[in-house]
């Protein structure tokens, strides 16, 4: 039996322990807060939506726990020299309609917009379910369509009063050569919805899913999870490879605040 420690949104943990029913060698532990979760004997912690992510998952790896995460994470030098292992759970990689946009072949322009309301995960803060709405954006063009050569980006505030952007929409041109764009919404009361488009010679593609997570991801995200504390295994989604997401999102920022076309060379950072 492999018992894991979730903090998380109460909505969000019932949903986990919904899809690992049928995983009856995974048990997870739930308490109010992550330090009352560290207390218990457990093999590994799973963070979803909370203040102080980036903190409490240094605490863990320090401690030489093995962490899985949602977007956004980070780590400190420190728990970055731990040989505990640091994964990645993001509804951008490894899930459905990654894999149904993956199959589209000769894409020669596409859209996608994500609808979503943050206030649906209230008391969590606006910026932390923005950021994490745009991570995981990005790490479905990023595998999708590969690197981005050129991008212009407008962010714009119209329905929520604080520095976090309800408006975001960049214009890209991938390394591959393809075209397209990319909107974020964050608009009151709608339900989260990726809605996509594609023009591939005559025929066009246009579709929606609901942003949510399907069972049989949410179990192979665990599954592997529970591979890698065992040692048997890479993560799914590492930090190494949602890096460039961190990247991306910062260039759309910094395009959207200097009102400008940026190429890859004119934006270099470390994010994580």
């Amino acid at each position: 039996m492999m018992t894991l420690g979730v903090v998380g949104h109460a909505r969000q943990i019932a949903a986990h322990r919904d899809a690992l029913r049928g995983c009856p060698n995974i048990q997870l532990v739930h308490e109010a807060d992550c330090a009352a979760v560290l207390q218990k004997k457990i093999d590994g912690l799973v963070l979803l939506h909370m203040e102080d992510k980036s903190h409490w998952i240094g605490v863990a790896l320090a401690a030489g726990l093995h962490v899985m995460a949602t977007h956004p994470v980070q780590q400190s030098s420190q728990s970055s020299q731990s040989k505990a292992q640091m994964c990645v759970l993001s509804l951008g990689r490894h899930t459905h309609f990654c894999a149904a946009l993956a199959a589209r072949q000769g894409i020669a322009h596409y859209s996608l917009e994500l609808s979503f309301d943050s206030a649906l995960f209230d008391p969590i803060g606006r910026e932390t379910i923005c950021n994490q709405a745009a991570l995981d954006v990005c790490d479905l063009l990023l595998s999708t369509w590969g690197p981005v050569d050129v991008l212009y980006s407008r962010m714009r505030n119209f329905f929520h009063l604080d520095r976090i952007e309800d408006v975001s929409a960049a214009l890209l041109r991938m390394h591959n050569g393809v075209e397209g764009s990319v909107a974020l919404v964050d608009f009151p009361a709608v339900a989260p919805v990726l809605h996509f488009r594609a023009f591939a010679q005559d025929k066009i593609v246009d579709t929606s899913w609901p942003w949510v997570w399907e069972a049989d991801d949410l179990v192979a995200y665990y599954r592997n999870f529970v591979a890698c504390i065992q040692g048997g295994a890479q993560p799914l989604l590492g930090v190494e490879q949602v890096a460039a997401s961190y990247r991306l999102l910062e260039w759309m920022r910094v395009s959207a605040r200097q009102d400008a076309i940026l190429n890859c060379k004119q934006v270099k950072q470390n994010v994580l």
